[in-house]
């Protein structure tokens, strides 16, 4: 029985063993060998300073990635052929139709320098050239070798302005584990320079959801003793959380703010949230009766992405009605947003009939950007008068 079951264990080894393998030959990476990963880390340097032509060589490992975290990645339109735009390793979206489970940390090291000089994280299933450079492949990091691996970098000083401690903090952020959080806090609180410090902040408001992390993140907004940039990073970070609790947090701050700037950034984490209902609701109120034009504007934007009767009625109702044409035609770029079973028949309505001929012209602007059918037909009825 003992010698059955080691031989099991001996047989998923060499399964698992030749699956990485396979996976760094498919890819033309080179594997290094080592009992974890730092000292993969430091075969792979050995070996390349040896070898790699050129000068330059990658050094990379795959690591445990949050499930919902979209980076580097393309999005194609939907018939499938059309390039829309490309997803590089400095962008990250919550989209589960884009999740990227296999992401690599990859770290550029030269020769005549004799240290790594660059940091990049990359979709490991989309294609990369990597600069012609070999890659030397350390294979699936635990959690605990890289998150601590990726600290050390940030730790140690180097010549290179925060490029490398950016990524690290970067790919920190993107990790599968519950330690993220306050890695980032104690990050954010050591005595580090800006911007790297703001950049943490960032980073900080893609960590899960709690409350713990929202009232760092407010403490940050409301020190008037802070920087505005970290403060502003701060803000935004805190309009990632769609969760309804932060509702009444970034209402709160909208109100206490002086700050237009922070303001602005309350706003649109405000349009995201997911208490559609309530949210729409204090838009309105935003939209309708701000003193400031361009707060509005920002209000009437988000109006546009949130659903339902009640933000579509405002929107038309501001369109037809409000007496500043620079609101109205706000408006209409907000209902252009929308559905287009919603917005193409209100954009034809303010194309034909509107009696602010600058609004008109906007709406046709946008009915030219929607390709509807009935867009079309309404522009071959406008050339046939």
């Amino acid at each position: 029985m003992i010698n059955k079951l080691a031989n099991t264990i001996f047989v998923a080894a060499a399964v698992i063993a030749c699956a990485t393998l396979s996976m760094a030959q498919n890819r033309n990476f080179i594997p290094v060998e080592g009992p974890n990963l730092k000292a993969k880390i430091d075969s792979a340097i050995a070996t390349g300073r040896g070898n790699a032509g050129g000068g330059r060589f990658w050094v990379a490992y795959q690591f445990e990635t949050r499930a919902g975290i979209a980076t580097d990645f393309d999005v194609v339109d939907t018939n499938g052929g059309v390039f829309i735009s490309s997803w590089d390793s400095d962008a990250m979206a919550f989209d589960s139709r884009y999740e990227t489970r296999e992401l690599g940390f990859f770290l550029l090291f030269e020769n005549e320098r004799g240290r790594f000089t660059r940091a990049e994280v990359y979709n490991l299933k989309r294609q990369h050239e990597y600069g012609g450079y070999p890659v030397y492949w350390a294979g699936r990091a635990t959690n605990q070798e890289s998150l601590e691996y990726l600290q050390s970098l940030i730790d140690t000083p180097s010549q290179e302005p925060n490029r490398l401690a950016d990524r690290a903090t970067y790919a920190i952020a993107l990790h599968d584990d519950a330690q993220v959080e306050s890695i980032l806090i104690n990050l954010i609180r050591k005595p580090i320079t800006e911007p790297m410090r703001s950049r943490a902040i960032y980073w900080l408001g893609y960590a899960p959801e709690s409350q713990a992390k929202n009232s760092f993140l407010a403490g940050i907004v409301r020190d008037a003793n802070e920087w505005t940039e970290p403060r502003q990073q701060a803000m935004s970070a805190l309009g990632m959380s769609r969760a309804a609790a932060t509702l009444p947090l970034l209402q709160n701050l909208f109100e206490t703010m002086t700050s237009r700037e922070l303001k602005r950034r309350a706003l649109t984490g405000i349009a995201r949230n997911d208490n559609r209902e309530a949210a729409a609701s204090y838009l309105i109120s935003i939209a309708n009766s701000d003193k400031e034009r361009e707060l509005r504007r920002i209000a009437i934007a988000g109006l546009g992405r949130i659903a339902g009767e009640k933000s579509l009625g405002a929107l038309t109702n501001m369109l037809d009605n409000d007496p500043d044409i620079e609101i109205q035609k706000q408006a209409v770029v907000a209902i252009g947003r929308r559905p287009r079973d919603e917005a193409i028949p209100i954009l034809i309505r303010a194309a034909r009939s509107h009696p602010k001929m600058p609004v008109r012209k906007q709406a046709i602007k946008v009915l030219g950007q929607t390709g509807d059918e009935r867009a079309v037909a309404f522009f071959q009825e406008l050339l046939a008068k």
